[in-house]
Parts: structure tokens; C-alpha cells; sequence
């Protein structure tokens, strides 16, 4: 019966690994060599600084900035997008109540806001939990865009 517990809660925690491992970083070498030298001339104090694919032909570079706050940068052929991350904690009221109201069952999992073209807005991820104790992961998460005042956009 021990034997059987250990087994079960092993192969759980290996799913779970398994899951959070569907999106892996890329090197700089993965990276269009134009949208690295962007990032570095735009962010040279940038740390821990780590590269995804963000489509089939953008990329997002994940950074913590000089001052410690974490950000990101989205770059595409269309363009380039700053993301700067706030802390749940800090997320507007209107945004919260916006998803309470209009979103029931869901929980505001990131807030960042969104400057495109010199237009701030804000965007939250949202998402229901499933799962119990140690082992929760995210199910059906939505962005949300919303402008500065917290009005919903899309």
C-alpha cells in the first residue's frame, strides 16, 4: 500500500512537471540578430533577461530592469510593445471589480501595462484554478484589455 502511495504521488508530481515545461526559453542565437541589438540598445541595463517565441515570427524578451521591477518587450515585424508587470496586489479597482461582475468563478492571475506606439493601456490575465492544496494549475485563462481609467476595451 506505501509502495502504491509513493508511486502515485511520484507520477503526479512528474505530470506536473511535464505541464509547466510546454513553453521553453530561447538563446540569443534563436533570436532575429535586429531584434537583439534593439533590445540591447533600448534596455543595457537590463538583468536576467530571457527570450521566448511570442508567435510565428515575434519574439518576447522577459527582463528585470536597472531599478528591479520586471518587464518584458514584445518584438514583430509590426513593431515593438513594453510590458510592465504590477503586482496583483497593486491591480486597479476597476479591473477587479470589472471581473468579478462580468466573470464569475474567475481570478486575476497578471496585471501589466501595455505601451504600443506611445499608448499606455492595461491588460489582465485572467483564469480559474483547478485542482487542490500543492497541486493547482491555471484552466481557461482570458487577456482582457482595458484602458488607463480602467474602462474594458476587449
Amino acid at each position: 500500500m506505501k509502495r502504491i502511495l509513493i508511486a502515485a504521488m511520484a507520477l503526479t508530481l512528474g505530470c506536473g512537471q511535464l505541464m509547466a515545461q510546454k513553453e521553453t526559453p530561447l538563446t540569443e542565437k534563436d533570436v532575429d540578430i535586429n531584434y537583439v541589438n534593439d533590445f540591447q540598445r533600448q534596455q543595457p541595463g537590463a538583468k536576467d533577461v530571457v527570450w521566448w517565441r511570442a508567435g510565428e515570427d515575434s519574439f518576447r524578451a522577459t527582463y528585470i530592469d536597472a531599478e528591479g521591477s520586471q518587464q518584458a518587450m514584445v518584438f514583430s515585424p509590426r513593431g515593438t510593445e513594453t510590458l510592465y508587470y504590477v503586482d496583483t496586489k497593486y491591480c486597479p479597482r476597476a479591473i477587479a471589480d470589472t471581473v468579478a461582475r462580468q466573470h464569475p468563478g474567475y481570478e486575476v492571475d497578471k496585471v501589466w501595462v501595455r505601451k504600443v506606439r506611445g499608448k499606455y493601456t492595461y491588460q489582465a490575465q485572467i483564469a480559474t484554478w483547478r485542482g487542490m492544496l500543492w497541486w493547482r494549475k491555471k484552466a481557461d485563462a482570458k487577456v482582457l484589455e482595458f484602458e488607463i481609467d480602467g474602462k474594458q476595451i476587449s
